[in-house]
């Protein structure tokens, strides 16, 4: 399964290669947070909201380092 923009699920790409990840609430439509990284070495964080038919971006921000927990 992908979704609209280009970003396949777990069953078909390694959570090394993700760039983020789709998650579904109780209540509530699916959302996505990716990290998207720029040119000088830190990354654009941005979260978005499945609508029905496209994700609509509700915040994004800039982020210095990350770590997996």
């Amino acid at each position: 399964m992908t979704d609209p923009d280009n970003l396949t699920d777990s069953r078909t790409v390694s959570l090394t290669d993700a760039k983020g990840f789709v998650y579904e609430p109780v209540r509530g439509p699916k959302r996505k947070i990716q990290f998207n990284p720029r040119s000088d070495g830190r990354f654009e964080r941005v979260e978005a909201v499945w609508n029905g038919c496209r994700w609509r971006v509700t915040g994004r921000e800039i982020v210095t380092t990350m770590r997996r927990i």
